[in-house]
């Protein structure tokens, strides 16, 4: 018997390195489930291309980079201290 895999499952993608995804291979990439690709990029976060009207949603390699460098967590520098300075003994 034949399953089918959900249209909803992230897969891999066949290169790494091509210019175009799908948003199951874009779920794959962010780690993130197909929905959430989808309301990326309804609210405009993930910009993304379609072939003809109800066609095909594709992102591409550079789209997912500049998403990557603006959603990055950046760590915040360490303070020296945070105990205050002892007081002089009068």
């Amino acid at each position: 018997m034949a399953t089918t895999q959900s249209p909803r499952t992230p897969t891999r993608p066949r290169d790494l390195n091509a210019p175009f995804f799908n948003l199951r291979e874009v779920a794959w990439l962010l780690d993130c489930s197909v929905p959430t690709v989808r309301r990326y990029i309804n609210a405009g976060r993930l910009p993304c291309s379609q072939d003809s009207k109800g066609g095909t949603i594709r992102v591409s390699q550079d789209d997912l980079r500049a998403y990557h460098e603006a959603t990055r967590i950046v760590a915040l520098p360490r303070r020296a201290s945070r105990r205050r300075p002892a007081r002089a003994a009068a």
